[in-house]
């Protein structure tokens, strides 16, 4: 109980203090200001919106996170000249493996390592914690929840 109350505290801290840095980098904001107008902001739209704005709020997240990863992957293939030039990269400095079965814990990315630490890890993030099941909990049904 004590770690997940830390966990939370600082999970909520640097979600509050990262957008406040951004603006007082920007826009010369006072830094405790950034901070008590991003905590204010988040606390009134959560309380007014409900869980309903929140869970629309991480749809439109997953939208610009998934653009953004798109574009970034598109200029990287462009600037080095196609997706072959970047697998073949990737296959001289050893990247490509997946067929490595090596049982040692301590051998990054072997399938076992991905398979059990990714098991847990994932279980951790999205089978457990609490903010994650109260928005599985919400939707109308087992598809809305998995959409």
């Amino acid at each position: 109980m004590v770690i997940f109350f830390f966990n939370a505290l600082l999970y909520t801290g640097l979600v509050i203090y990262a957008p406040a840095l951004a603006l007082n980098q920007v826009t010369g904001m006072n830094l405790w200001g950034g901070i008590i107008s991003t905590a204010t902001i988040c606390t009134l739209y959560c309380a007014l919106g409900g869980l309903k704005a929140v869970v629309w709020t991480d749809v439109v997240q997953i939208g610009i996170m998934f653009a953004g990863y798109m574009s970034v992957i598109i200029k990287c293939v462009i600037l080095k000249g196609g997706i072959s030039t970047i697998l073949s990269d990737a296959q001289e400095g050893g990247r490509i493996n997946f067929v490595d079965f090596d049982i040692n814990p301590l051998r990054r990315h072997t399938f076992w390592t991905l398979v059990i630490g990714g098991t847990f890890g994932w279980s951790a993030v999205y089978g457990t914690y609490q903010p994650q099941v109260q928005r599985y909990n919400s939707c109308k049904s087992i598809k809305h929840a998995r959409l």
